[in-house]
């Protein structure tokens, strides 16, 4: 589940609505080893944005396929996933509904341990109601959800509404320099982000602004800490490319077991 949320962090500024639609091209890697490549094509229409990532497997490490969607409109993001095939597929969608009063959220996916569902209510900032069925290894040991850890939260598409404005492009000052506390339903993490800091503009294309952040999020309750597993803070480091009304992410570093997985951009158009 942690992994989802954050792959849909992948999925701005003003006039949103004179915003084009872009695509851009990625390279992946792990500790600089080619692992394959992905694409992600902003789509505004009117005030609602369409975001679709594709990612392809390649290289001398083989980590399947994956495919992503969302949908940004006033009031409502749609976010659908999947990845692998046979009995290694899986899926999910997402919706979360509502606005800073009451809002809910709902996931219904498929793993390989089978179907799981989660229905959740939030006034403010605070879960008022909770169904979960999620199926997990019976000899897992986690950290347990308390009350506390339900409150001063958001749901994890919330953060993706934020940063992918309707009209078509993103806003990163909506995520970097933030902190947001996120529940999924089944775990709670914390995220906090730099403020956005001009990088040299050789780290973009020419006549583009880079503009750049870290985001650490770390895990609260929730996670597995069976196997003597301690989950440590994880740091991202992202670069955003501006270029009048569109802004993408451009790329973004993730520590990983072997040196980091990296996502660059090769192509914008």
């Amino acid at each position: 589940m942690h992994a989802r949320v954050l792959a849909l962090l992948l999925l701005s500024s003003a006039p949103a609505l004179a915003a084009e639609p872009v695509t851009v091209s990625y390279d992946l890697a792990i500790a600089g080893l080619p692992i394959g490549s992905a694409t992600m094509a902003l789509t505004p229409n009117g005030q609602t944005t369409s975001v679709a990532v594709v990612g392809k497997a390649g290289g001398p490490i083989d980590l399947g396929r994956m495919s992503a969607s969302v949908v940004v409109a006033p009031g409502q993001v749609t976010a659908e996933s999947r990845s692998g095939s046979g009995k290694d597929a899986s899926s999910a969608k997402l919706v979360s509904r509502g606005g800073p009063g009451e809002s809910s959220f709902s996931y219904d996916g498929l793993t390989g341990r089978g179907p799981g569902r989660i229905a959740m209510t939030l006034a403010g900032s605070r879960v008022t109601a909770l169904q979960a069925a999620i199926p997990d290894n019976p000899l897992a040991v986690r950290v347990p959800v308390t009350e506390a850890h339900k409150t001063g939260v958001v749901d994890p598409l919330t953060v993706v509404g934020l940063l992918v404005q309707p009209g078509g492009t993103m806003r990163p000052e909506n995520l970097c320099g933030r902190r947001y506390g996120i529940f999924t339903g089944q775990a709670r993490f914390d995220l906090a982000a730099t403020p956005l800091e001009l990088r040299p503009p050789q780290d973009v294309p020419a006549g583009w602004q880079a503009l750049a952040c870290r985001v650490t999020v770390t895990p609260v309750s929730g996670h597995r800490i069976d196997k003597g597993a301690r989950p440590e803070p994880r740091t991202a480091s992202l670069v955003f490319a501006r270029n009048g009304a569109r802004t993408v992410l451009w790329s973004l570093s993730v520590p990983a077991m072997f040196g980091s997985f990296t996502l660059l951009a090769n192509a914008v158009r």
